[in-house]
């Protein structure tokens, strides 16, 4: 019987030790060579890992600009990570960075940021993680006999072997039976469009290679339908190379909404041809009268619809009370941004201008800070903050403004994501609480445990 009690402790004891081991997650960066060339790319394989089955994590991945260049990423936003799975099966997720190295000297990768959660929604302890790799000049190549008499026969067989067949892989015309394409015919120019009235239902295209030993497809009659129509016309080199021209046709729909926005006038669309962004459903909204396809959002209170402008691009606007605002959302380290115009700014803040994304957007600098700051909406939270912003990293921190609106009361914080519960305080009050309830569980057994097994030494005496 004391056998059984002792074993019954070790039991509990195992399973609390189990309980904590499992609220830990590992977040590895593995190179493919610790050693490079200049010039040479390599790849960096990010792993979160956890015995307990993953459910969602954060994390942007950091490295030496000055002696790598980062090129791809299979990650959700370049260097940041915000991942979740469907599913109590998983616990291990994979992605792999490719690099490219500058100029010598050993340089690190590295893991920050990182939040893991469970598939039960707990924070794990997670890990950081970093790698160094050293990038090494190539050696030098010496010459010999062989290496120039292999050198010279090489050489004289890819000359001998040079494809003369011409690469002309240009049209000389490119036309639509009765209408203007836009822009102008350019040889070099890809990308045209026109529109048509709505009872138009086929337009003819024509052209004409640059070269006639070149071979054309896509001309010649197509049919139609309301809204955006592409055509593809790929002309294809003597020798192989093709090139292709993209004519984009967009039919007027019947009884077209006209506004203007900033001096430019639009269509409404009456249908969205675009995905709806996160956090939106499709709806309805009414303008002049008629019922228009839209995007609602309960947590930005948004209503987004599709505006079509004379080349038949179609973008959506922030619709309110026949105003329309272009919306655009930017994606940084697991925070989705709208950007806005604020109302008011930080003590010391200047506007202006930097390009993300390629868009020319408005930033503001203030002198003590080094880090630009971007105003916008987080569309995962539905609020409005200053984020100061890291280009090299493509990161955002929450810029928070003291009661004062001085210097000294500015301060950067961690941003919060939709899969963070509770703010720190609170995330710390929880680990406390979890702690001592642990400890008291702990107690508890192991004096029940002793007041048995006196009990049984008793009534043995």
């Amino acid at each position: 019987m004391k056998k059984l009690k002792y074993l019954l402790f070790i039991i509990i004891c195992n399973l609390f030790i189990g309980s904590v081991h499992a609220l830990s997650a590992t977040i590895t960066a593995v190179p493919s060579a610790k050693k490079v060339q200049v010039g040479q790319t390599f790849t960096v394989t990010v792993s979160v890992s956890s015995a307990s089955p993953l459910g969602s994590w954060q994390f942007n991945v950091g490295y030496d600009s000055n002696v790598f260049q980062y090129i791809d990423s299979n990650m959700e936003s370049g260097l940041s990570s915000v991942g979740f799975v469907s599913n109590d099966k998983t616990k291990t997720k994979t992605y792999k960075l490719t690099f490219k190295a500058k100029k010598e000297g050993t340089g690190s990768v590295s893991v920050n940021n990182a939040e893991v959660y469970s598939f039960n929604e707990e924070t794990l302890n997670t890990s950081k993680a970093v790698t160094s790799i050293t990038v090494e000049n190539p050696a030098p190549v010496k010459s010999n006999t062989t290496s120039n008499k292999t050198s010279n026969v090489t050489s004289n067989k890819t000359s001998n072997e040079k494809d003369d067949r011409s690469a002309d892989n240009y049209l000389s015309s490119l036309s639509i039976e009765g209408y203007d394409i836009s822009p102008k015919f350019n040889k070099n120019e890809t990308s045209y469009s026109l529109s048509v009235p709505n009872n138009v239902t086929s337009v003819t295209i024509s052209g004409k290679t640059n070269d006639s030993k070149a071979s054309v497809s896509g001309l010649g009659k197509i049919n139609l339908k309301e809204g955006s129509n592409k055509a593809y016309i790929t002309v294809t080199a003597e020798n192989g190379n093709k090139k292709t021209y993209v004519v984009k046709v967009i039919v007027q729909e019947k009884d077209p909404i006209k506004v203007t926005v900033d001096d430019v006038e639009y269509t409404v669309a009456q249908k969205l041809d675009k995905d709806a962004p996160s956090t939106y459903v499709e709806s309805t909204v009414l303008i002049d009268g008629s019922e228009i396809p839209a995007y609602k959002s309960s947590i930005s209170d948004y209503t987004l619809v599709g505006l079509i402008s004379k080349d038949g691009n179609l973008d959506l606007y922030v619709y309110d009370n026949d105003t329309y605002t272009k919306y655009k959302e930017y994606k940084f380290n697991g925070i989705t941004l709208y950007l806005k115009k604020p109302t008011e700014l930080p003590k010391g803040a200047k506007e202006d201008s930097l390009t993300i994304n390629g868009d020319n957007v408005t930033v503001y600098t203030i002198k003590d800070n080094s880090y630009p700051l971007l105003y916008g909406l987080n569309v995962e939270t539905g609020e409005d903050n200053f984020y100061t912003y890291d280009k090299d990293e493509n990161t955002l921190q929450k810029y928070v403004v003291g009661n004062k609106n001085t210097t000294k009361d500015v301060t950067t914080v961690s941003t919060s994501t939709k899969i963070v519960a509770n703010d720190d305080k609170f995330e710390t009050l929880a680990y406390i609480l979890c702690g001592l309830t642990g400890m008291l569980f702990i107690f508890l057994a192991i004096s029940a445990i002793k007041m048995s097994i006196q009990r049984e030494y008793k009534i043995q005496d």
